[in-house]
């Protein structure tokens, strides 16, 4: 079997925990582990935090985040 990584840019809004998406400040991956959303009369702000202390994404919600996903030879998240 094998497994390709597709990287796709998602609404912060479709991102949920146990998500592999990208720091583009730290410039690595990080794993989600908790969101957390402010939400304003104009925009919401998501929060992902993963396991580190260092571990965070902040975005408001008319950006996109990169958020990777392993797929076996037969189609299936992994």
């Amino acid at each position: 079997m094998t497994i390709d990584t597709n990287i796709e840019a998602v609404r912060p809004a479709n991102v949920t925990k146990g998500d592999i998406i990208e720091d583009p400040a730290g410039g690595r991956w990080l794993t989600v582990r908790e969101i957390r959303v402010d939400s304003s009369r104009y925009r919401d702000v998501f929060s992902f935090y993963g396991s580190g202390p260092d571990d965070r994404v902040i975005v408001v919600d008319t950006e996109k985040v990169r958020r990777k996903s392993d797929v076996s030879d037969d189609g299936r998240a992994r």
